[in-house]
């Protein structure tokens, strides 16, 4: 034989004459391949699903602390305003603080959790105001003693859900102060939880700024806030991590000590992905197993073609043809039938996934070094598993072969 091109041309025409044994083939390449693309890109699909849904939500949150083993100081409500006002890129940050007290309602007396931040709580993102509005940055900073109750909350002290401008009082720690109703929000599962999780002993959720929690309970609010929560858009995380740490660190007067804890509220993110990562591997190398079938599947085929064409194979030698050129011949055979079956389960595989992620709301997305790298490991399957049954095509000895009826 003379050039490649020649032998590819031989390989094609050694398929078309044998369409049927050529599909049987291809076919259980086109079976793994269109099984394990459609496992990938529907994976891809789920995982940029549940980023959107968590990029939906809300704000990132990034978690500061001090380490009461190394100091012993406070973060003022002057203190907190320079540090959100030092880092940029940030919707707010909010010390977080929680008191238990009972109210008096018109379905009888209820226990409260109430809630002390300030007004950028509102950027968790888990909030949607049905009534009302969220109390402000000047309701924070003039002590008010104003609530944003949950909708279970409003209903339990007073009996119905739009309740915005009525007052109650709440009952801790032997203190009593008035809240004024500013808004009511949705409530979320953790409000159907804690309502139903004493069965008669109701517990019901407010929250309120933290400074008049504070004035209301008995507190200094310039000498219990240990830590803060700042709210902040995901693309601005790493360069918020990387300023946070030194901006309060110079605030509060604590560089080299070594007392500032930092948290990304990222890990959920973070170990959310690596479980779904690890689900999509799992069942791509489930489906990958169907991709070693086809390939026996390629052998045992050519090994069958082998044997039918030997005695061309011994007229092909005594004429000359090296051992090197059978062996080429076959090798492209089985790559072109792989590289085909490959083309074709490919083409199945991403439109199986698209009625599938359409079906279920996934996003529908395709990299395209996934394709490229798939469509590969197909045609080196056909060249792995082609090896064999090419080299003993390439082995056979020319007058036992012409002897082969």
């Amino acid at each position: 034989m003379g050039s490649f091109g020649e032998y590819v041309k031989s390989a094609i025409s050694s398929i078309r004459n044998n369409k049927g044994r050529s599909f049987l083939t291809m076919l259980g390449i086109i079976i793994g391949i269109a099984a394990v693309l459609t496992v990938l890109i529907i994976g891809d699909g789920m995982k940029a699903t549940v980023n959107s849904e968590m990029d939906s939500i809300g704000a990132t949150s990034i978690s500061v602390s001090l380490d009461n083993t190394k100091t012993d100081k406070t973060i003022t409500k002057q203190q907190l305003r320079d540090i959100e006002n030092n880092i940029e890129g940030i919707y707010g940050i909010s010390p977080s603080t929680t008191d238990f007290g009972t109210v008096v309602g018109r379905k009888g007396t209820v226990d409260m959790y109430m809630t002390g931040g300030s007004e950028s709580m509102i950027e968790r993102g888990q909030i949607k105001m049905v009534h009302g509005r969220y109390f402000s940055r000047s309701d924070v900073d003039e002590d008010k003693r104003v609530v944003v109750l949950s909708q279970t909350a409003a209903d339990y002290i007073f009996g119905y859900e739009e309740v915005v401008g009525e007052t109650f009082e709440m009952d801790c720690y032997g203190l009593t102060s008035e809240f004024t109703v500013v808004g009511i929000r949705e409530d979320n599962t953790m409000d159907k939880a804690y309502a139903l999780y004493g069965g008669d002993e109701v517990i019901v959720m407010g929250e309120a700024p933290f400074t008049a929690v504070a004035d209301s309970f008995g507190y200094d609010v310039d000498s219990y806030i240990s830590s803060f929560t700042i709210y902040l858009d995901s693309v601005n995380k790493d360069e918020v991590l990387s300023r946070a740490r030194s901006v309060v660190e110079n605030i509060l007067g604590l560089r080299g000590e070594n007392a500032v804890k930092i948290s990304s509220g990222s890990g959920f993110d973070q170990t959310t992905e690596s479980i779904l990562n690890i689900i999509t591997s799992v069942v791509a190398i489930i489906a990958a197993i169907s991709l070693l079938v086809g390939g026996i599947g390629v052998m045992n085929i050519m090994t069958v073609s082998v044997t039918e064409r030997t005695r061309e194979i011994g007229i092909r030698k005594s004429l000359g043809a090296r051992t090197s050129s059978i062996l080429t011949q076959f090798l492209a055979e089985a790559a072109i039938l792989t590289f085909t079956g490959g083309i074709i389960g490919m083409a199945f595989g991403m439109g199986i996934s698209f009625v599938i992620c359409r079906i279920v709301d996934f996003s529908f997305v395709v990299r395209p070094e996934l394709v490229v790298l798939v469509v590969a490991i197909s045609t080196a399957i056909g060249l792995f598993f082609g090896i064999y049954p090419a080299k003993r095509a390439a082995k056979l000895d020319p007058i036992e072969a012409l002897r082969t009826e």
